[in-house]
């Protein structure tokens, strides 16, 4: 491809020719002006190397993660093009939302050239990475070379692996980095009875040990481990409600990342994990196990749920759920709630499973409505959108008020930091002894 010096150049060799009409005597100038010209361009065109001596690689995070930023490498390699500038643009599917699609920059000394983008995928899939598109120049040269090298990759978009890595370093460098990161050995409020000591001011008086105060002279209390073992089923709607955006990523998406995190969480502590996912009719049942190897069946599991247009069924799958689970059990619910009317049938058979086991209902706050309640109010169509949020929010917490006159916890949180506001809650009800 020629250069805009390239086609400066022609122009004014062009014109130098129509000079010629003018005068004869330009001829020889012109003659020797596009020789030049001529060697110039032929030896520039031999100097970039052919497309078949570049060798293009490209390294991906494995897997991808479900809606957070992350960055891909592309290199390409060529002895002959040490110095020679480049734009590298990667074959990636728009699915992926790269940050740019082409990236600019120069061969080293070594013939080597490595750039990169970010990507924030949305949805979760395998995608198709074919090929790199590598256009080349020498800074003073008259020609581009434009060659596509056949790099064939996948890409596998998953629920947000990159949470796990973040908790696992933050609890080896002993930090706390989510808002509801607790100590990785939990301290425990619960109900295995642990070592004696002292009394401290702040202390609950119902741990005081009364026999090992009346012996010691002075108030013993006794520290409680929080129990291990138990049983921990994330129920995950994937109907109607769950299909809508809440930010950059749908309510389904942001509830997939969640039951993730958690799932990792609850087997560190010790527990038994399950998984649940549903809408008209139960879709997915992974009976709650320990270890590893669990977290690993769920997120294979999580990585293809889709939600559907279809209202979904809380009585057959809270149901299948009370018959299939032995015991008593947390059950977290990652779905939705609008006013007790729309969601009479989340309220009546969770009201029923509650009787049997500890059941959280989580919904999301969509951030659109949350902005309207904090924007200030300064026209009319301002005083429109306020009141109509804070109607949708006052008839969300009705039925959230429903659902906790009968024992059952709720949280309402926004679709942006429910990753961590679940794992708080789980921790807090695994330390208050109600798991």
């Amino acid at each position: 491809m020629p250069r805009w010096r390239l086609l400066a150049a022609l122009a004014a060799g062009a014109a130098l020719i129509a000079l010629t009409a003018v005068s004869a005597l330009l001829w020889p100038v012109a003659l020797v002006y596009h020789a030049a010209l001529a060697w110039a361009v032929v030896r520039d065109a031999r100097r970039l190397p052919a497309p078949g001596r570049f060798v293009a690689s490209r390294e991906l995070p494995r897997p991808l993660s479900l809606g957070a930023e992350q960055t891909v490498l592309v290199g390409v390699s060529c002895p002959e093009a040490a110095g020679l500038r480049a734009v590298v643009a990667d074959h990636v599917p728009a699915d992926l939302a790269a940050s740019a699609r082409s990236i600019a920059g120069t061969f080293d000394a070594a013939g080597q050239l490595i750039v990169e983008y970010g990507v924030r995928p949305p949805r979760r899939g395998v995608y198709d990475l074919p090929a790199v598109d590598l256009r080349v120049w020498a800074p003073t040269g008259w020609w581009r070379r434009q060659c596509r090298l056949p790099v064939a990759d996948v890409a596998a978009v998953y629920p947000d692996v990159l949470a796990i890595r973040r908790w696992q370093l933050t609890l080896r460098r002993g930090v706390r980095a989510l808002p509801g990161q607790r100590r990785a050995r939990p301290p425990g409020a619960a109900t295995t009875p642990g070592a004696l000591r002292d009394y401290l001011p702040g202390d609950d008086v119902r741990r005081v040990h009364w026999k090992a105060t009346a012996r010691r002279d002075h108030p013993i209390v006794a520290e409680l481990e929080a129990e291990r073992g138990q049983q921990v089923v994330l129920a995950l709607d994937c109907g109607r409600l769950m299909t809508a955006p809440a930010g950059h990523l749908t309510r389904l998406d942001h509830a997939v990342n969640a039951a993730l995190l958690l799932a990792w969480v609850a087997q560190s502590q010790g527990d038994r994990v399950g998984l649940l996912t549903f809408d008209e009719r139960v879709r997915a049942f992974l009976a709650p196990r320990r270890g590893t190897r669990q977290v690993t069946s769920i997120n294979a599991v999580l990585h293809g749920v889709q939600a559907s247009y279809a209202e979904p069924e809380f009585g057959d799958a809270f149901a299948y759920l009370a018959h299939q689970v032995r015991g008593r059990a947390l059950v977290i619910a990652l779905t939705d709630v609008l006013d007790p009317a729309a969601s009479a049938d989340l309220v009546t058979h969770g009201l029923r499973l509650g009787a049997r086991h500890r059941l959280l209902v989580v919904a999301m706050t969509d951030p659109t409505v949350a902005a309207a309640l904090r924007e200030p109010v300064g026209r009319s169509g301002d005083a429109y959108r306020w009141a109509a949020a804070e109607e949708l929010v006052a008839a969300r917490r009705r039925a959230f008020e429903t659902l906790q006159r009968g024992g059952v916890e709720c949280l309402d949180v926004e679709a942006g930091r429910l990753s961590p506001a679940v794992v708080e809650r789980y921790l807090e009800l695994k330390e208050r002894g109600l798991v």
